[in-house]
């Protein structure tokens, strides 16, 4: 009896962790998309506003500039969550082709954050300039 209320207990742990790192990757999609399609909206409106008015050069690149860093962010936060979703699937399955593809993941997720991170760094150094 003791067994099978362990056994029940497992399935509901994997149950839940499996709908958590669902939840998440679901969650981080929407947020990339969102991120994404204000992005481009706001860059479509600067484009148009160029094509109107020919002063305020500066203002609309400065614009430009804090769009595209508030969009690096929320892209290095989606990074952030995916690999904890990947942390999440791998106390599912701990096997070695699991952790491997783990840590894969997870270098190519933090050589992006870095870069990502980097870039939000040279616009903001392009800024004091």
């Amino acid at each position: 009896m003791v067994e099978s209320s362990g056994g029940l207990g497992q399935v509901f742990l994997e149950q839940l962790i499996e709908n958590t790192v669902l939840g998440l990757e679901i969650i981080v999609t929407i947020i990339i998309i969102i991120i994404v399609g204000i992005t481009l909206a706001h860059l479509f409106l600067i484009a148009l506003s160029t094509l109107r008015k020919k002063d305020e050069k500066e203002k609309r690149r400065e614009y430009a500039s804090q769009l595209i860093r508030r969009m690096l962010r929320g892209l290095l936060i989606s990074i952030d969550i995916l690999v904890a979703a990947d942390l999440l699937k791998s106390i599912l399955v701990p096997t070695v082709t699991e952790i491997t593809t783990l840590a894969i993941i997870v270098v190519i997720r933090v050589v992006l954050s870095w870069s990502l991170s980097k870039e939000i760094e040279s616009h903001i150094n392009q800024k004091r300039l």
